[in-house]
């Protein structure tokens, strides 16, 4: 999936995930807070901010800090943290958890022995903010005894702080009067509600709007607003007006409902959404409107910096394991490269005896290589990247491990500093010709993408939509130029293509044609998939080309469209084919290589489908064929051999 929806950097400091929790007593939940009279409540869980599975500690250590964006100070009047725990021990020890706002120390939780859950509410205030986040700071410590020496590991503990520990933000919708304050403030969840829809900016704007609100993980629907509860906001309606001339795009907030509400009207919508959530999007609330960025991404002979990547290089005590996580897309990538190995720059300082670490390097969970850092010196380590191993969402993992050194049992062990330092970079060569897969794809719509919607098609714009932006956010990174076309006829140059349509707009035959008749999808093993009507309710996604020019061709389906969820959305990665429906992605496959299906027409008879159908048969008598044939022969020589011996 993409990054986390509203922006968070958060820093993903190391903690071990451990196995299922025993089930304890339940502790009483605090009473909802309240929403006071003229503000809104804007809860969100961990989950959003980035800590899908929560945090998890064990050993009697960890720390770990969330950082909850607020770019607007003066919109929160008051606020909490509800941190849902759960903790268990398997001997007497005592267990602590501290948690600290904005640097200083706001509360300590005793765990008591054994298994069980408790609720612990956090204050917030805006005094708390800083350089637009409020830090939250976890410290879980322990100790067995102070008379004996016993490993922390036989206490078999564990505290793990859930993902639907939540923040509730109580906010003054009057403050929220710009488009930079509703796009910081806003909840995941978008609501975009289009006036005049006929029109190519009007498909320009929900195309841009589905790349940018994370349409492919369910998080942007098309509507008109609808009722919320008293005081919660719980969605982030954008009114969008498409005009037929004037400026590009114009913004304003409205909280006369008393939630806020984006109106942007222009005769190019589109402009003013990816303004108002790029790094631009304080010259949103200005008459100025950027529509280009000067450069382009940081390269230098052919390597792309990991802090060109937004990630979390900084450094790290490590006692025993510590790890950097450096998520990337292929859209991050440029057009046509790939990886081709991982260049670092890492220290790590010596401990008292003079050991230093290890460093071991992961991509996608697969190991590349380690290398000992025992001079205490920044060292470059390079590691080769198999290909293949790339995908739409990538990981790189960098952990760096040491013998841990205490103080006999005395003393809590001492970590030492590691830290991947300025200049290490990912390196890149050109991609594979074989690279035709989805996440390819996506990697060549970062420059720029032509969307058509094919007037001819039986469903209208608002029937469309839903089958669209689950695609488009996919395969069609944020920052990628959306080029609007008024049909398949008008697409223009080599830009990559994206159409929305009912027949092939390629030049070849894909492997799913709508125009030789009736359409049957069997397995390897013959047994029948979809076939009439079944197939006609999914959706058909596949690459297409025009010429020289790769695309993605979307044939929407007449079943239900697909209702996507953060825990169920739809990523078209690998392969060039994809069946979607109700539950987005059903099938994808590569047709290039080893297909998981094959697609016959009953209704046509060619000689591949005459070889496929009776293979086995002609098989056979191809091997009777030429088991006969041998037999001849060797019977033409032993006759002959015989003529000659009895002569």
């Amino acid at each position: 999936m993409k990054y986390p929806a509203i922006g968070l950097l958060a820093a993903l400091l190391p903690f071990q995930v451990h196995a299922q929790t025993t089930t304890g007593e339940d502790a009483a939940r605090a009473p909802a807070e309240q929403v006071q009279e003229g503000l809104i409540a804007r809860t969100f869980d961990l989950a959003e901010l980035g800590f899908q599975n929560g945090i998890s500690f064990r050993q009697l250590s960890g720390n770990a800090t969330i950082y909850i964006p607020l770019p607007d100070a003066d919109a929160l009047n008051s606020g909490s943290l509800q941190l849902e725990l759960e903790h268990a021990s398997t001997t007497e020890v005592d267990r602590y958890l501290q948690v600290s706002v904005a640097g200083r120390p706001v509360t300590s939780q005793a765990l008591p022995n054994g298994a069980g859950r408790l609720s612990l509410p956090v204050p917030l205030s805006p005094e708390d903010v800083s350089g637009g986040f409020i830090a939250v700071g976890l410290s879980y410590s322990g100790a067995l005894s102070d008379r004996v020496c016993v490993d922390e590991r036989a206490s078999g503990d564990f505290l793990e702080i859930t993902a639907a520990s939540s923040v509730t933000l109580q906010l003054d919708p009057s403050e929220i009067d710009t488009s930079a304050a509703f796009a910081g403030l806003r909840p995941a969840n978008t609501r975009l509600a289009i006036n005049g829809n006929d029109s190519l900016a009007a498909l320009a704007a929900a195309t841009r709007a589905a790349a940018l609100f994370d349409a492919e993980a369910g998080r942007l629907t098309f509507a008109e607003e609808t009722a919320s509860p008293a005081g919660a906001w719980s969605e982030g309606v954008i009114q969008l007006d498409v005009t037929a001339s004037g400026v590009a795009s114009e913004m304003a907030v409205d909280t006369q409902t008393g939630l806020p509400v984006l109106t942007l009207r222009g005769s190019d919508p589109q402009v003013g959404l990816w303004q108002m959530m790029s790094e631009w999007s304080a010259l949103s609330n200005t008459d100025a409107t950027v529509v280009d960025v000067a450069g382009a991404q940081a390269l230098f002979d052919d390597r792309l910096p990991l802090s060109a990547l937004q990630a979390d290089l900084t450094p790290r005590a490590v006692v025993s394991t510590e790890d950097f996580f450096v998520p990337f897309q292929s859209s991050d990538l440029p057009a046509g490269k790939g990886v081709a190995g991982v260049n670092l720059h890492v220290a790590a300082a010596l401990d008292p005896e003079g050991r230093g670490a290890t460093a071991s390097v992961f991509l996608n969970d697969t190991l590349l290589g380690n290398r000992p850092l025992g001079s205490g010196k920044p060292e470059q380590l390079t590691f080769s990247v198999p290909s293949g191993l790339l995908g739409r969402d990538n990981l790189l993992r960098v952990s760096v491990q040491r013998q841990p050194t205490g103080g006999e049992c005395r003393f809590k062990p001492q970590g030492y500093p590691a830290q991947i330092l300025p200049g290490s970079a990912l390196l890149l060569s050109d991609a594979a010709p074989q690279d035709q897969d989805f996440f390819a794809l996506r990697q060549e719509f970062g420059n720029g993408v032509q969307v058509v919607l094919d007037p001819d098609l039986s469903l209208d714009f608002a029937q469309t939509l839903p089958w669209l932006a689950g695609v488009a956010g996919s395969v069609i990174p944020d920052r990628a130029t959306i080029l609007p076309r008024a049909s398949v006829d008008a697409l223009e140059g080599d830009e990559p293509f994206f159409v929305i349509s009912e027949q092939n707009p390629g030049d070849g035959d894909p492997l799913i044609t709508f125009d030789q008749g009736r359409i049957e999808v069997r397995d390897r093993q013959d047994n029948l998939i979809y076939s009439g009507e079944d197939l006609s309710r999914l959706g058909v996604v596949q690459i297409v080309t025009r010429g020289d020019t790769r695309g993605l061709w979307l044939r929407p389906g007449n079943g239900p469209a697909p209702e996507l969820t953060p825990e169920r959305p739809m990523m078209l990665d690998r392969g060039d084919l994809a069946l979607i429906g109700q539950d987005g992605v059903i099938l994808a496959t590569a047709t290039d290589r080893s297909p998981l299906v094959d697609v016959v027409y009953p209704d046509r008879t060619s000689l591949a489908q005459m070889l496929a159908k009776y293979r086995p048969w002609i098989v056979g008598a191809i091997w009777v064929l030429v088991t006969l044939l041998v037999l001849v022969v060797f019977q033409r020589v032993y006759r002959a051999r015989r003529g000659k011996d009895e002569t």
